[in-house]
């Protein structure tokens, strides 16, 4: 919040919510921010007094206005919420963690390159999980989750990412953002690494990871060692099993996290003649996720 204040005006108005002794112009404001009907005030220096009004409609303001020596014209303005129109875009959801209070989990204009508003689209923002200030970036389904360990099985759509072996990938491509969980879509990779370094995987088959980059990093499409966290178990089974600790990204198929055992925890397996989709909370490679789910889904989340 914040005051515009203009020196030797007054808004001649009969009809104020409350006039009261104030030492100062900065006495006069703060007894307008704690009344929440106040949009404006008068402050008479001369007389140390404050009123305070409710706003009107801004024509009528005008006419209204008088020049006083020795008065102030305060007016209170709370600035819009950020990310509510495409000219008020953040950088990332991340950026609405600023807020007091933080905004709710929806969705929000985003613009991660900050160039132009023209570049600032819609975004799904958690402002829930894990602290909030997560950037949806990808939301995917399985071709056969029924047989879920059937080399037909694989996730759909997939992101842009780069991969010298593009064409022996067989889902869709998009480039779309998606506006929820269950919208199959996926921001353009090349966006990924403004938006943050941090990733959330989550998914309603498998448990929920909170990654950090190590040498390895999934925004920066790198190789290597990485250190997540298990946040959510969606299921019970092998509860005591650690998260995945090494990042790859598999040529021709897909992102891979597994441990130094080279076991797969998620495996984002694009291919619909070999392997499959490996969701697994018990870091095994093998078909332990959660079955029978309707609309069984996963996300991946930046901040």
């Amino acid at each position: 919040m914040f005051f515009r204040i203009e020196e030797n005006a007054f808004l001649d108005d009969k009809n104020a919510l409350q006039s009261e002794k104030a030492d100062s112009i900065m006495t006069c404001a703060r007894m307008c921010r704690r009344e929440a009907a106040c949009k404006e005030a008068n402050f008479l220096a001369n007389e140390g007094t404050c009123s305070l009004f409710g706003g009107g409609q801004q024509a009528r303001k005008v006419e209204r206005f008088v020049k006083r020596v020795g008065s102030f014209y305060i007016e209170k303005n709370t600035p819009a919420p950020l990310g509510l129109t495409q000219h008020s875009a953040v950088p990332s959801c991340k950026t609405l963690l600023d807020q007091s209070p933080p905004p709710s989990t929806g969705i929000y204009w985003i613009n991660p390159e900050g160039v132009s508003q023209s570049n600032a689209f819609k975004a799904y923002c958690d402002m829930e999980t894990d602290g909030g200030g997560w950037t949806l970036v990808w939301s995917y389904s399985f071709t056969n989750y029924s047989h879920f360990n059937d080399s037909s099985n694989a996730i759909s759509p997939r992101a842009n990412w780069p991969d010298w072996l593009d064409g022996f990938m067989h889902v869709p491509v998009s480039t779309t953002p998606p506006l929820n969980e269950t919208d199959y879509n996926a921001v353009n990779f090349s966006l990924w690494k403004k938006l943050g370094r941090q990733i959330l995987i989550k998914s309603n088959i498998n448990n929920w990871l909170v990654c950090d980059p190590g040498n390895g990093s999934l925004v920066d499409w790198q190789n290597g060692d990485i250190n997540c966290t298990i946040i959510k178990h969606v299921t019970s089974t092998c509860k005591d099993t650690p998260a995945p600790s090494v990042f790859d990204r598999f040529p021709g198929s897909g992102p891979i996290f597994f441990d130094h055992m080279l076991f797969f925890y998620y495996y984002f397996d694009t291919l619909t003649e070999y392997g499959w989709p490996v969701h697994d909370p018990c870091g095994k490679s093998e078909p332990n996720q959660l079955n029978s789910v309707a609309e069984p889904h996963g996300n991946i989340f930046i901040r």
